[in-house]
């Protein structure tokens, strides 16, 4: 099958959050804590202000993934210049396709393009998995209240 990778808008906003609502399934939450998540979660149109949102869609045009990035490095150690990876987020239905991986692809491309020089992402726990196979190295917990504890670097020099 044959993917089209688009910069979406505030329109595609409720095919974002849908793709997002989805991909949270795979969690393995409660109900309740799903609901909540769900909150938490959903990206609004002021998010446009410092994130750049791109989709991969199917020839018929329906959003399966989505990747949010924007170029917050305050989190990565030493003086790298990074994109990070705010969300990646595949539709349940379209789960072990190859659909992250494009992603994260596309997200090397960008950062090589802007001539930064890694991938920055700050994953929730199922992830783990998933970007370590993708060649992202974790980032140790210096401070055990201020560091989120799963946090990932990748060079893309």
């Amino acid at each position: 099958m044959s993917y089209i990778f688009t910069q979406e808008t505030p329109e595609a906003l409720p095919a974002i959050n849908a793709v997002l609502e989805s991909s949270i399934t795979a969690w393995n939450l409660s109900d309740r804590l799903y609901r909540l998540s769900v909150n938490a979660y959903r990206y609004s149109e002021s998010d446009w202000i410092d994130h750049q949102f791109y989709g991969l869609r199917d020839q018929n045009n329906t959003l399966l993934a989505i990747l949010v990035l924007n170029d917050d490095a305050s989190e990565l150690p030493g003086d790298q210049s990074c994109l990070q990876i705010h969300g990646l987020y595949v539709h349940s239905d379209s789960r072990h396709q190859g659909l992250g991986q494009h992603l994260v692809d596309h997200a090397i491309t960008l950062a090589t393009t802007r001539q930064l020089n890694a991938l920055f992402v700050k994953a929730h726990e199922s992830a783990v998995p998933f970007f370590t196979k993708l060649q992202f190295q974790h980032i140790p917990v210096a401070d055990e209240i201020r560091d989120y504890p799963y946090r990932f670097v990748r060079s893309v020099m």
